[in-house]
């Protein structure tokens, strides 16, 4: 009975061991989510340390002539895209908040959940309805749940475009330092966006 009980520790111990590595392997392949793209109302470009990156990105699609509004939300600025020939240009249209309701803040929420709280009003506002949204490659999956949880079940097109213009590898055998830091980083903040998202709002909270 003992070199039973031993053998089936083994076997659970083994099984453990394989479904950890499997998950850490995959872990990187998880969170580089993108999808199709197509011409959409606006391109919604967030913010982060690697900005410049993302913007070169969201630069190319309004090249392309991919939208015709460019949102930064983080930076409460609209842009409109004005086309000539085959050219585009980005002209100054609207503060963010020029129009429509105050923005109510929920009683918890991150950086990212928030500027696609301040997207979800501009484009309410102006009547937008498909939307690119742009970001680094390892954000994109948190993206993807947060807009799900923050437009709910709207008649929306929504696209997902990773920057091209910074390295994420999907190996974790490629991984440096710094990526290690990206991937658990991530993984935490889309672990506490579930937490928060799923605890319930105090009336008050918006007061």
């Amino acid at each position: 009975m003992a070199f039973k009980k031993t053998n089936k520790l083994k076997w659970s111990l083994l099984l453990i061991i394989f479904f950890c590595a499997a998950g850490i392997l995959y872990a990187p392949r998880f969170l580089l989510y993108s999808s199709e793209v197509k011409e959409a109302d606006a391109i919604v470009l967030l913010l982060g340390p690697d900005f410049k990156a993302r913007q070169k990105e969201a630069y190319a699609l309004v090249d392309r002539g991919m939208a015709r509004y460019l949102i930064i939300p983080a930076y409460n600025r609209t842009y409109r895209i004005y086309s000539k020939g085959d050219r585009q240009y980005l002209l100054t249209d609207v503060p963010l908040h020029a129009s429509g309701d105050a923005l109510s803040y929920p009683e918890y929420y991150e950086d990212t959940h928030l500027e696609l709280l301040k997207a979800k009003q501009v484009l309410s506002s102006l009547g937008l309805h498909s939307v690119i949204f742009v970001s680094s490659p390892y954000h994109m999956r948190r993206i993807k749940i947060m807009v799900t949880k923050v437009f709910g079940d709207k008649a929306n097109e929504f696209y997902f475009i990773p920057t091209r213009y910074e390295k994420a590898p999907a190996s974790v055998w490629k991984f440096s330092s710094s990526e290690w830091k990206k991937l658990r980083r991530e993984y935490g903040k889309i672990l506490w966006f579930l937490i928060y998202s799923a605890l319930p709002e105090r009336k008050d909270a918006a007061a």
